[in-house]
């Protein structure tokens, strides 16, 4: 048991408690192979995550929900809304096959960026806001509708790579993004504070929407209460829909409260699409109510992916390593849904991993652009649903983090710091074969 000294002594007390009472197999049996319930979908590749999920009975929500995916992956153009200033000029131009994007901000085989580099200047507005640099907004649109398509701003990234190696002796190198460059005209470097970020699968929203708010709360605990060195909380932002403050769920850093608001964001400030939420002060929004409406209804009902290989011996050693060394502390494994207005995301129960709460986690991985009520050292928790699955889908080179520096997931693991510290610490601790036990385990979701 060498390999888990850094567990606290309660955590393994209780699992060996467990596990002599009731048999080890026991304490960790319980079947998550239907990551999203009756929403489990089990098409092979791309159309799993896409095509209307298999309890969704009504032909007329079937429908929408397959006029959505044109919706979604059409490439528009210019007298459709398009620009005059964008990231992509389709959501399913970042989000590859509703998977991850390359980490890439220019390329000879790219027309148009994946990444997004949100800026901001010093202070904080109302409610915790970011304050926008005047002609670009939050983030930089670096294409315009010049046929020659030419970079705005002048981007450029560079790597810096950070070796290591485990108490075992094997070796490993991390990366980290160490020059991100761009050009405001009438700003210096020092004056725009940014945040690099990447393009995330898009994997059961609808039913991240319906996890209760209550069951959210119930996990937080933002002064660390229990001693256990996790103190996530949520994190309140503006409801375009209903005014006031709401709990945020989606973005990197909590930053949008429900599926709708999530994808009206994106078409404003990924696409320059104005709607009735962000309508850029235009009269008459390029992007009609009903095509808001498809793009959700395509994202909340599409299936989720089965986990896979479930009852493989190492993965299920790999599951078992994961709860003892604390990362379902964060990484929620399974939680009961709720829903007034889709029938079909109601009383699931899914395995989403996560508690969709900030926390921080670190210096290391904190950029300088708070959002809201969260630092810059703060990120939501990652759902880890559909972690391996992915890779048959983007059928890019996968990358993980914020902001695409993992090259691997055990790399991502390594970069875990602040309150997921002692997780990190416990899975570097473990030995070669319990670390693979674990990451198959991840590969199967």
């Amino acid at each position: 048991m060498n390999s888990l000294v850094n567990i606290t002594p309660q955590r393994l007390l209780l699992a060996l408690s467990l596990a002599l009472t009731f048999g080890l197999s026991c304490c960790f049996a319980q079947d998550i192979t239907a990551l999203g319930g009756e929403l489990s979908n089990s098409i092979p590749g791309h159309n799993g995550i896409q095509v209307a999920a298999p309890n969704v009975t009504d032909t007329g929500r079937r429908a929408t929900q397959l006029l959505g995916f044109e919706t979604f992956h059409r490439n528009f153009k210019k007298s459709e809304g398009l620009g005059p200033n964008f990231i992509n000029d389709a959501c399913g131009g970042c989000h590859i096959q509703n998977g991850k994007g390359p980490v890439r901000l220019r390329g000879a085989r790219l027309k148009m960026n994946t990444m997004v580099i949100k800026v901001a200047l010093e202070g904080s507005g109302e409610n915790g806001a970011p304050i926008n640099v005047p002609g670009v907004g939050e983030q930089l649109q670096d294409r315009t509708n010049s046929p020659r398509l030419k970079s705005r701003f002048r981007v450029r990234l560079r790597w810096r790579f950070i070796s290591g190696k485990f108490p075992d002796g094997e070796r490993y190198r991390l990366r980290q993004p160490r020059r991100l460059r761009f050009r405001i005209p009438g700003y210096s470097r020092k004056e725009i504070k940014s945040s690099l970020r990447m393009t995330p699968a898009i994997i059961g929203p609808g039913l991240l929407e319906s996890i209760p708010e209550a069951t959210i709360l119930g996990w937080s605990d933002p002064d660390d209460t229990n001693n256990d060195g996790i103190s996530g909380r949520p994190s309140y932002i503006p409801d375009k829909v209903n005014s006031g403050l709401t709990l945020g769920r989606f973005g990197l850093r909590a930053a949008q409260p429900t599926v709708e608001q999530q994808s009206a964001a994106a078409a404003f400030f990924d696409m320059g699409i104005s709607n009735r939420l962000f309508d850029g002060g235009e009269d008459t929004p390029n992007l009609s109510d009903e095509g808001l409406e498809k793009l959700t209804v395509y994202q909340e009902i599409a299936g989720v992916p089965f986990a896979r290989n479930q009852e493989n011996e190492r993965v299920v050693a790999g599951k078992v390593l994961f709860q003892q060394i604390g990362c379902d502390d964060c990484h929620k494994m399974t939680v009961t849904t709720e829903s007034s207005s889709s029938p079909e995301l109601d009383g699931q129960t899914i395995h989403p991993f996560t508690d969709l709460l900030l926390h921080d986690m670190g210096a290391g991985l904190a950029d300088n652009r708070p959002e809201f009520s969260a630092s810059s050292s703060e990120w939501r928790t990652l759902p880890l649903w559909g972690l391996g699955f992915i890779r048959t889908v983007s059928r890019v080179e996968l990358r993980f983090m914020h902001d695409g520096r993992a090259r691997s997931v055990q790399e991502a693991i390594l970069w875990h710091g602040g309150e997921a510290q002692a997780s990190r610490d416990a899975f570097k601790n473990l030995s070669k074969r319990e670390r693979t036990s674990l990451l198959r385990f991840l590969d199967s979701l």
